[in-house]
């Protein structure tokens, strides 16, 4: 009777530690099912990426269940873990990587096409709708605006399977691989040469990312990809 209490007390100890595993030898009259079985003990699927330590703070002490995301500050190490983890809900802060954003967007497309059921949230302070329309283009994300209250936040975080906007027409394989290189300031013709294509396939590449943009000039585009580039300085303005 008295070991049977004390496992009931134990039990209770670890439900209120929510799911920590106690210290030994407080937690070896806990029956293994009962660690394992407690909802807590699984924690959602979910990570955010940032060196904002004061929004990784404020996620850290979320009421349940946003206390339970991972939160990396090393864009390097959370993405070999989302490949590994396959994770439900990626939550990126574009500022503070010495990675350009449109490197970092390649590597999102990449880890989208591999798991397409992935939710992608995008941080950031910008407020230029070109440069937000460019980046929902580029890996069909959803954007949370890095100045909103840290309770508009978690609210935000804690959207699980968020009704998005209308599909708009994504950049093609084709047009990405272009955008990357105009972005490395490569003149059309050294790119053709340099994916033995014809010169006028890459020009007609090029002219439907400025239809999709609505851009109407080239020189439009090569300054939009500048400030793609200038989001991860932090307190980056338009």
């Amino acid at each position: 009777m008295r070991v049977l209490l004390r496992r009931e007390r134990r039990r209770r100890n670890i439900i209120s530690f929510q799911g920590n595993a106690l210290p030994l030898p407080h937690n070896t009259l806990v029956d293994r099912h009962e660690l394992f079985s407690h909802p807590t003990r699984y924690p959602e699927n979910r990570m955010l990426v940032t060196r904002n330590h004061f929004l990784a703070s404020g996620v850290r002490h979320s009421p349940l269940p946003l206390s339970h995301c991972s939160v990396y500050d090393d864009i390097e190490v959370a993405l070999e873990s989302a490949l590994a983890r396959r994770p439900l809900s990626l939550i990126i802060d574009l500022e503070g990587w010495s990675t350009p954003v449109l490197v970092l967007l390649d590597r999102l497309r990449a880890l989208r096409q591999k798991y397409p059921t992935l939710e992608l949230a995008l941080l950031t302070g910008s407020h230029d709708s070109l440069l937000l329309h460019f980046l929902r283009t580029a890996c069909d994300c959803r954007l949370i605006d890095k100045g909103l209250t840290l309770q508009l936040m978690r609210q935000q975080l804690q959207l699980h399977h968020p009704e998005l906007p209308v599909r708009l027409r994504k950049f093609k394989a084709r047009e990405w691989s272009v955008l990357l290189l105009m972005s490395q300031g490569l003149a059309f013709c050294d790119i053709a040469r340099l994916q033995n294509r014809p010169y006028h396939r890459i020009i007609y590449r090029a002219g439907c990312v400025l239809s999709l943009l609505q851009l109407e000039h080239r020189h439009q585009l090569l300054r939009l990809l500048q400030r793609i580039n200038s989001l991860s300085t932090p307190h980056h303005s338009k």
